[in-house]
């Protein structure tokens, strides 16, 4: 059986495998030679957490999901009453739906990365799905 040294002896806090998860990491204080006083470096900030990616993707899939089938739900009333085929509404379904999961998406994205929820985040989400989904309708209309 081989003996390990203590140089190639992995500390404690690098197998805890809690340590990946944390959000913050915290880095040793250097000192500057020649300075009375430390030297500190922070991590720079990432530009989307995974947290952000997986909401503002769960967002727009729901988005899409909540307005097509809306969507559908009227224009089969129209199928019904002739004043629209079926394709023509499935067609109108889903290019509403991927409309209101696009402007969902980006609105949480928006009150995700400008607030910390509540109040603020619920009128920053209005005001950015609204925008969205007005200035797609009128590119395409």
């Amino acid at each position: 059986m081989e003996n390990v040294s203590a140089t190639t002896h992995t500390p404690a806090y690098q197998t805890t495998p809690l340590h990946q998860y944390s959000a913050v990491q915290v880095y040793p204080v250097q000192a500057n030679p020649g300075q009375s006083y430390p030297i500190q470096s922070y991590p720079a900030k990432n530009a989307a957490s995974p947290v952000t990616v997986s909401k503002t993707a769960s967002a727009g899939i729901f988005g899409f999901i909540v307005v097509s089938t809306g969507t559908m739900g009227g224009n089969l009333n129209k199928v019904s009453a002739g004043q629209m085929s079926f394709a023509q509404a499935a067609g109108d379904s889903l290019a509403k739906g991927a409309i209101g999961g696009t402007a969902a998406a980006c609105a949480t994205a928006a009150a995700t990365s400008l607030t910390s929820g509540g109040v603020a985040g619920l009128a920053v989400t209005l005001a950015a799905a609204t925008g969205v989904s007005y200035l797609i309708n009128r590119i395409i209309a």
